[in-house]
């Protein structure tokens, strides 16, 4: 039995014979309706087949290189998480989900708009009233950059009903035509 079970444990749902020598035995957890290989048959002379089909999740079946057949089982440990258990608000960690942050990048001759620098556009030119040469200026873009910002801005919250850059900043613009001259929505 010895020789048939090394050359089992040699061959058996393994590619390389290096595992099985490291291993030096084979792990069954439950088997289900289909139950066990052909090559391990022979278990079912220890082992009811009605109990390797339906063992509970924590038995198992340990066959070693010597011959030693063994049925174990892995206690649940009481510190291990339960069933609809949230360990996240059990430690206090609280997940924000959401899309990165776009960052502008250089691209050669010129460098795109990242969402922090599109909503500080928006903002200087709610908040500041500020025209769009003094924001380009301010930011030390071309005129037309401001510009081009307001009205992906504006088109957005028309098709959208907010701003994904906005939005990805956390701020509070996401939803606001921007417009000159307007109070901001804090009431200042």
């Amino acid at each position: 039995m010895t020789k048939a079970l090394g050359k089992i444990l040699t061959s058996l749902y393994i590619d390389s014979t290096w595992f099985s020598v490291l291993a030096g035995y084979l792990i069954l957890k439950v088997q289900g309706v289909q139950g066990l290989a052909s090559d391990l048959q022979w278990l079912y002379s220890y082992f009811n087949p009605a109990t390797v089909r339906n063992m509970p999740p924590q038995y198992f079946i340990m066959i070693s290189k010597t011959g030693a057949l063994g049925l174990g089982e892995f206690p649940f440990p009481e510190w291990h998480k339960k069933e609809k258990e949230n360990v996240l608000s059990n430690v206090g960690i609280e997940v924000e989900y959401g899309e990165p942050l776009c960052e502008g990048e250089y691209r050669g001759t010129f460098r795109t708009v990242g969402d922090k620098e599109h909503a500080e556009i928006i903002r200087l030119y709610i908040e500041e009233s500020l025209g769009i040469n003094k924001i380009a200026e301010i930011l030390a873009r071309s005129s037309r950059t401001p510009l081009v910002q307001i009205q992906r801005h504006n088109k957005a919250i028309e098709r959208s009903g907010f701003c994904p850059a906005y939005r990805r900043v956390k701020s509070r613009y996401e939803n606001v035509i921007a417009q000159r001259n307007m109070q901001s929505p804090g009431g200042c």
